[in-house]
């Protein structure tokens, strides 16, 4: 629980107590159904009771995941990320410009249900509508350790019920919900490593991260955070930091390593596990860009740049980028801080569904910017409140919008911080609902009338100060 607010009982320390177990399915049971029936009659409302794609949906249905598991599923090994099933040809030569993780799991369903098939798009959508419906657990797991059980419950809810979070799980087959569940399940479980004297959970924790980075690497800014964070909190407590940090950082490089041993073999030389930061970096930087759209130039809508991908092969094709950029960024330096500024507005307000397929209304798309206006003060009211975690939330959110404001921006880019927004956002609610109307406590323990110092620092997860000082 947060430094300024005491825990309720759970269901297993009540049934402790009493001797009885609570009837019934638990909140979290009951809201993974709740969000997995939205996310179905979402998605029959779509795409029809026959799972008949609208062709809006088309280029979302068929993208670079896609191809590279049809390559896969027709024998063609990990490779054709932009010529897909009927030009999978071997002489495209080897990718890495996915990570592995979610083109694998689509070839196995390719291989089950046929390539490309009405069949397999709608297993995959199903199994995304279920993980998706999955990430309610981890919100109300950070909630109870941060924002409280009632502001958890809210997010949780809104989670499961607001159409805005639905639409990638039902709409674009990519690794979107997957990369919010795990993202969301990581900070619960940095937050509960914070006074854990477990060397098996550090394990987990640095497995964990190997599999997220291997399913999108784009989530990496987490880890040095939630782990400077984590070393910064277990040295103020006393608690040995070092040897446990190095324990995650280990296991994390021995999950991750066999995709950088594969990469260096196929390639002959070493690459990171998603190289193409600079082909992005390309896309959205060049003298006369708007920041908004890449202007036709990815080589799944342009043959010449396909023709050159093919060509020089996957590493140079991005040295090649690499090199382009240098030269924009050294030339246009104000046009490129310019767009830079741009990006970081797009990411926020959402201006980016202009210019490419708009969101559907009943995606009630007004609620992008809305959400990110309600943020600011949700995280004020984070801080001065000293909720646990606060500074992991600041941290989070600030950095990981980092790469896209640099390079190309969409606005699913944002889904995998939206349970931590959701978080704030709900904890502002309630602070200032109770504020309102004259409440002395929060979850039924401690008062949200004013904010307070942080209190003095004791192991346990729930642990509060005895006598925690109010700020007058």
């Amino acid at each position: 629980m947060p430094a300024e607010t005491a825990q309720e009982p759970s269901s297993s320390d009540v049934s402790h107590i009493s001797g009885k177990r609570p009837s019934g399915p638990s909140p979290a049971v009951l809201l993974v159904a709740l969000a997995l029936a939205v996310r179905l009659g979402l998605m029959v409302a779509s795409h029809g009771m026959n799972f008949g794609f609208h062709e809006r949906y088309t280029a979302y249905f068929q993208n670079e995941t896609t191809n590279i598991s049809a390559s896969i599923a027709n024998g063609y090994g990990y490779s054709s990320p932009f010529l897909g099933v009927l030009f999978g040809d071997p002489k495209a030569g080897p990718t890495s410009w996915v990570a592995p993780i979610y083109p694998y799991f689509c070839a196995g369903i390719f291989r089950l249900f046929g390539v490309f098939s009405r069949e397999s798009f709608f297993f995959i959508v199903l199994m995304q509508c279920i993980v998706s419906g999955l990430t309610c657990i981890p919100i109300l797991k950070v909630g109870e350790i941060t924002v409280g059980r009632r502001a958890g419950l809210i997010a949780a809810f809104l989670w499961a019920v607001f159409p805005w979070f639905s639409q990638w799980a039902i709409t674009y087959i990519w690794e979107i919900s997957l990369s919010t569940l795990l993202f969301t399940t990581l900070f619960w479980f940095a937050l509960k490593l914070e006074t854990s004297r477990s060397s098996r959970a550090w394990l987990g924790f640095g497995a964990t991260w190997g599999f997220a980075l291997l399913v999108n690497p784009s989530l990496l800014t987490l880890l040095p955070a939630s782990l400077l964070w984590l070393g910064y909190r277990r040295r103020q407590m006393r608690l040995q930091w070092l040897k446990p940090v190095l324990i995650a950082v280990v296991t994390c490089t021995v999950v991750t390593t066999p995709w950088l041993i594969r990469n260096r073999v196929v390639f002959g030389e070493w690459a990171f596990l998603r190289p193409n930061f600079p082909f992005e970096f390309w896309m959205a930087n060049y003298h006369g860009s708007t920041g908004r759209d890449w202007a036709g130039r990815h080589p799944t809508t342009n043959p010449e740049e396909r023709a050159e991908y093919l060509r020089l092969g996957e590493l140079a094709y991005v040295r090649e980028k690499a090199a382009l950029d240098k030269k924009f960024v050294e030339q246009y330096p104000a046009e490129f801080t310019s767009l830079t500024a741009k990006r970081f507005l797009m990411f926020w307000d959402g201006s980016t569904m202009k210019y490419h397929l708009p969101a559907a209304p009943y995606w009630l798309p007004w609620s992008f910017p809305c959400f990110s206006l309600l943020l600011l003060p949700g995280l004020v009211v984070a801080y001065l409140y000293r909720i646990r975690g606060w500074e992991l939330f600041w941290v989070a959110l600030l950095l990981y919008p980092i790469p896209y404001y640099l390079t190309f921006n969409q606005v699913r880019y944002r889904h995998a911080i939206e349970p931590l927004m959701l978080l704030l956002i709900s904890f502002a609610v309630v602070a200032m609902a109770d504020w309102f109307r004259g409440s002395i406590r929060h979850d039924g323990d401690v008062s949200l009338s004013t904010p307070r110092k942080p209190p003095s620092l004791a192991t346990g997860s729930a642990a509060v100060s005895p006598n925690p000082m109010r700020m007058r």
